[in-house]
């Protein structure tokens, strides 16, 4: 503080606990909260004078010496009490070294330095505050930073953290080292979180309808609510390329569920959604979801060629550059990709390792572009069942280097859209609607190779650079050949600017259907989208949309009841093809004029895919099958990765993680994949890795069984297991149900079970009494001495069913530290001889002592029990013998078969059932 033109410190101790001096001090400065406050000289001693000592401070006052105190300079403490604080505008939270800003490694920048967080007891709970203040939703998983993302190599910021999960923020936990420290980064800590916005419905992580994380659910959010930058910031969050479109409602499956409420002001830089402006709704109702279509590739380049136009063709995917694979890249991939780069259309495409086969890995998307789409992000991929690429059969493209003096941009191609013109190298203008009678408009489509023109019309002006003097040198051919001669590039305030599209930008789609190869049936003619008439639809027409898009052969051609009749204007010529055309264009024009049942018409396709988690006790659990070429299959756990789980539970909506279990099927089934080599952060089993599609047979034992951690029924756990159950490499299973006994949900009773053991305990006590009573009536009218004999002979052999245990394996708790290791519960079989197993019976009954409180009991002859009525453990397979101990008490020593073993002690004057312990038989705790 400076008082009288001087500086001096300020001292207290620390029975000050509350310390709310610190926080006058961050409010006085206007640093926001208190971070950390320390009464230790945490920043050093000072040497000068000590012009404050304050006492319990309220909190609330205006400035420090507001403050009780003893006046300035008087004070009973040393410099090795001076106060330091550290304000929450002083500190800043991030993660590292995850591809994105929602995972990674934790740091912390603390006096001007960013370094990471040790702790060697990390947990959701400490994940789950970093997550909620960086805007990341919730935590998924909470890991050393050395198994996932790598050591810091700085300083260690903060150390052994302590958070209950409600936290404001990070620094509200309870930390107890306060760096900076120099030390070894073996306890450094990363979160993956789930992230504040995800698009679902589509054919992978990049493109569907958008949900945002309210609270601990996802719900959807209003097409109204979003606009290009919104959709550029989401893109951006989710590790996703380019925005390529903002669809509208109708594009996607609908979704259901309760809506965002409000909408997004972005400005299309923030890394996160959840860091735009927040605003109300701009109407009432809501029309639809919002769907955003993100490129999943986030840079293409050329590489290891001198020319910037020519290379190994390489594309950007999780941060990680890798070279695309030779197998099915062809001239039209190349096109896009040319023309993305701005190198004009491909010359060539040379064979595959032509420029070398780079350093990363090779992918093995497979593109299927047709030619005109502007990026190549637009184009569909394959990567699920794609063969493996030969090592260095990486692609290669040839481009002719020729800069196109033209351009048109913001259409659904690169053969419609707003006009551009070249005006010097790397800058380029609009054209104002008023310069457009020196223009031929069929040469703009020809010069871009997009065929011929079909409209032309004018857009609401953008306000940037346009044209504002056009001349040509000659001719319209020497114009495309960009021989423009006068033109000036200024700001104008024109309201109008030219727009074309060129017959090259019709195209087809599949639209409301659960992916791109089923849906209904959407065309792009003259610069808008609309739906096809469903009058004479037929599977034949259908054929022709399927081999259009490259989905295979057509397996249904439905109407407007299965994916809706959709919206725009409608296409009636439509419903007269062959089937073998290659194209709808090439159709001829049905004769049919008027669509009296409306548009709608759809096709399901061979090549669409979809998957589901089926002979499950939900949705969100079961073997996982694939649907392909209009067949469901299993797949292999042969493999088959751990991440391949948490995948599948993602793309259907079931939680954020899941378990990969191996699973005896009870039906036979075939399957379609095995090696499913999903990545951890995977959020769709379609952009996996795996062995190329063939329907097989898995190996007894070995389907995949999926149990995602959100379960529609309520329930989660997994499968109890057996001997002889197999895991995929890398993971860890929990266990596989037993051929003979059905898989239990672990932590669950059901309510029937409970009511059944209840009820039958309770029949059983009833019926022994009846027994007891009509035994001892019996006996009474032959004499009292025979009636004594009689009652005792009942409660022994009473005694010889219920005090012979026999002892089943039973998993612990999945997720405990002993996970995998046995439980042993007493377990009474009411089986057969022909359920057991034979050999291992043991020679003999075991013998059994008499329990406390008989005094006759040695008077009593035993005897050898009848067939049939003896003891229970007779022919029943027995188990390695254990037991769970007391609180204080010990376990005796196991017998060997054929010894004899004394019953369980039961507690003295304890004479009730443990029902807890027999309905949760067979159950994994």
């Amino acid at each position: 503080m400076k008082h009288s033109g001087e500086w001096g410190s300020v001292c207290s101790y620390d029975f000050d606990w509350d310390a709310r001096w610190a926080t006058v001090v961050c409010r006085q400065l206007g640093c926001g909260p208190v971070a950390k406050a320390s009464p230790y000289a945490p920043f050093g001693q000072g040497t000068g004078r000590i012009w404050l000592q304050p006492l319990f401070c309220r909190g609330n006052e205006a400035v420090l010496q507001d403050c009780p105190h003893f006046g300035w300079g008087q004070h009973f403490c040393g410099h090795e009490r001076d106060v330091g604080v550290t304000c929450a505008e002083a500190v800043e939270l991030r993660l590292v070294a995850g591809g994105g800003p929602c995972a990674g490694r934790v740091e912390v920048k603390l006096r001007g330095r960013w370094g990471s967080v040790a702790d060697d007891s990390w947990d959701l709970e400490d994940a789950e505050v970093v997550c909620q203040q960086l805007g990341c939703g919730s935590a998924a998983g909470a890991y050393a930073a050395s198994t996932h993302f790598g050591k810091g190599d700085g300083p260690v910021s903060l150390a052994l953290v302590n958070c209950h999960g409600d936290e404001a923020a990070f620094w509200d936990c309870e930390i107890r080292g306060w760096g900076p420290y120099i030390g070894i980064h073996d306890f450094d800590t990363a979160v993956v979180c789930q992230g504040f916005a995800r698009l679902v419905g589509g054919d992978g992580a990049c493109d569907g309808w958008l949900e945002v994380r309210r609270g601990r659910a996802w719900i959807g959010v209003c097409e109204d609510a979003v606009d290009i930058k919104a959709a550029q910031v989401v893109c951006r969050e989710l590790g996703c390329g380019t925005v390529l479109a903002v669809p509208g409602s109708g594009r996607f499956e609908a979704g259901t569920g309760p809506l965002w409420e409000g909408g997004f002001e972005c400005n299309g830089t923030e890394p996160l959604l959840a860091a735009c402006t927040r605003r109300p709704p701009r109407s009432q109702g809501c029309t639809g979801h919002a769907s955003i279509i993100c490129s999943p590739y986030t840079g293409f380049r050329l590489a290891d060629n001198s020319s910037g136009c020519a290379g190994r063709v390489e594309a950007e995917a999780g941060g990680m550059w890798g070279s695309l694979c030779a197998t099915s890249w062809d001239l039209p991939d190349a096109h896009v990709l040319c023309h993305h780069l701005g190198c004009g259309p491909a010359a060539a495409v040379p064979p595959g390792g032509s420029f070398g086969g780079g350093d990363g890995p090779l992918w093995p998307d497979a593109f299927g572009c047709g030619g005109s789409e502007r990026h190549p992000g637009q184009c569909p991929t394959a990567v699920l069942g794609e063969p493996a690429c030969p090592p260095g059969h990486a692609a290669a493209v040839n481009c002719s280097g020729i800069a196109e003096p033209l351009r048109l941009v913001e259409g659904e191609s690169r053969c419609d859209g707003r006009l551009e013109v070249s005006a010097s190298p790397g800058a380029w203008a609009r054209v104002q609607a008023g310069l457009w009678g020196a223009w031929d408009a069929s040469v703009v489509c020809q010069q871009l190779g997009c065929g011929v023109l079909e409209k032309v019309y004018t857009v609401p002006g953008s306000g940037t650079e346009g044209l504002q003097g056009l001349r040509s040198a000659g001719t319209e051919e020497n114009l495309a050949r960009g021989n423009v001669l006068g033109t000036a590039a200024a700001l104008t305030g024109s309201p109008e600017e030219v727009a074309v599209v060129c017959s090259g930008s019709r195209r087809v789609r599949l639209a409301g259907g659960p992916g791109r190869c089923a849906g209904r049936v959407e065309v792009y003619v003259n610069g808008t989208w609309g739906t096809v008439c469903q009058e004479t639809w037929d599977l034949r027409d259908a054929a022709v949309v399927c081999r259009q898009l490259g989905c295979g052969m057509a397996l249904a051609a439905p109407r407007s009841a299965r994916f809706g009749p959709g919206t725009g204007p409608l296409w009636p010529d439509a419903g007269g093809c062959a089937g073998t055309e290659a194209s709808l264009w090439d159709c001829p024009a049905s004769a049919q004029r008027g669509c009296r049942h409306g548009g709608g018409a759809g096709a399901v396709c061979s090549e669409q895919l979809s998957l589901r988690l089926a002979g499950g006790s939900s949705r969100c659990r079961g073997h996982l099958e694939v649907l392909y070429n209009g067949t469901w299959g299993r797949v292999c756990v042969e493999g088959t990765s751990p991440a391949t789980a948490t995948a599948v539970c993602w793309q259907l909506g079931c939680g954020d993680r899941g378990t990969l279990v191996a699973a005896p099927a009870w039906d036979s089934a075939p399957a379609w994949l095995a090696w499913v080599g999903c990545k951890e952060g995977a959020r769709s089993l379609w952009r996996c890795l795996s062995a190329p599609w063939h329907l097989q047979a898995c190996s007894p034992g070995t389907d995949v069984h999926v149990i995602c951690d959100k379960d529609s029924d309520g329930t989660s756990g997994t499968p109890t297991p057996s001997l002889g159950s197999r895991c995929p490499e890398g993971a860890t299973c929990t266990g596989v149900p037993s051929s003979t006994t059905p898989a239990a949900v672990a932590g669950t009773v059901l309510v029937p079970t409970v009511l059944c053991v209840v009820l039958g305990i309770l029949l059983c006590l009833a019926l022994g009494t009846l027994a007891v009573q009509a035994c001892r009536a019996r006996a009474w009218c032959r004499g009292p001495g025979r009636a004594a004999d009689a009652v005792s002979d009942a409660v022994y052999e009473e005694l010889d069913y219920t005090l012979t245990p026999e002892y089943q394996e039973v998993p612990s708790r999945s997720g405990s530290p002993s996970e995998g290791s046995g439980t042993k519960l007493p377990y009474y079989n009411g089986g057969s001889m022909e359920e057991s197993d034979p050999e291992a019976a043991p020679d003999s009954p075991a013998q059994h002592g008499p329990p406390d409180g008989y005094d006759d009991a040695a008077a009593v002859p035993e005897e050898s029990p009848a067939p049939g009525a003896g003891d229970i453990s007779e022919g029943v397979a027995r188990r390695s013998w254990g037991c769970v101990p007391s609180t204080g008490g010990s376990c005796p020593s196991p017998s060997p078969p054929g010894a004899t073993r004394d019953p369980p002690a039961q507690p003295p004057g304890d004479t009730d059932y443990d029902d807890v312990g027999i309905s949760t038989l067979g159950t994994a705790l």
